[in-house]
């Protein structure tokens, strides 16, 4: 989950390098490597200031909604609903005032003794990585992106199978 939670906020506040929008959206890979496996997750998402839709589509269908504080996942598979808030919200903004430029294209930063890379590409952010906190390398691509593209509304209000478990 903080994995997740990490990537919607480095998103969000990487766009402090100069890169403003009301909304933004792409798809994604994002790859957890550990000493012994490797998962790939694919899908799309959509993001503005306030909110944000995350669809995995692979290797299992997932929903994720994000309303400031509060999470919604619904996990297709497990035909549940997990309703949460966020526990400790890094301090992004921070991190990006104090991120150093290692090159044109490339940016590191530090928190909570995690150090996050970040690469642009033009106007656009090509990936972020990191290890986290169990020894994982994260990198997230991001292709097909779009910023301020009309947004109906509608798709940041989860739709809840009715017969889902709901873990609160």
């Amino acid at each position: 989950m903080r994995i997740i939670l990490c990537l919607f906020l480095c998103l969000l506040q990487g766009f402090c390098f100069n890169l403003s929008f009301k909304n933004f959206s792409s798809d994604f890979t994002q790859s957890v490597s550990s000493k012994n496996s490797k998962i790939d997750y694919k899908g799309h998402f959509i993001i503005t200031p306030n909110q944000a839709f995350w669809k995995y589509e692979s290797p299992n269908k997932k929903e994720i909604y994000i309303n400031k504080e509060d999470i919604v996942i619904i996990e297709h598979d497990l035909e549940q609903v997990i309703f949460s808030k966020f526990d400790k919200v890094p301090n992004l903004s921070e991190i990006f005032k104090k991120a150093k430029q290692i090159d044109s294209k490339t940016y590191e930063a530090k928190y909570d003794n995690i150090n996050y890379t970040i690469k642009l590409n033009k106007d656009s952010v090509e990936n972020i990585s990191y290890q986290d906190e169990f020894e994982n390398n994260i990198l997230i691509e991001f292709y097909n992106q779009n910023k301020d593209d009309f947004i109906n509304s509608n798709v940041f209000t989860p739709k809840i199978p009715k017969h889902y478990d709901k873990v609160r």
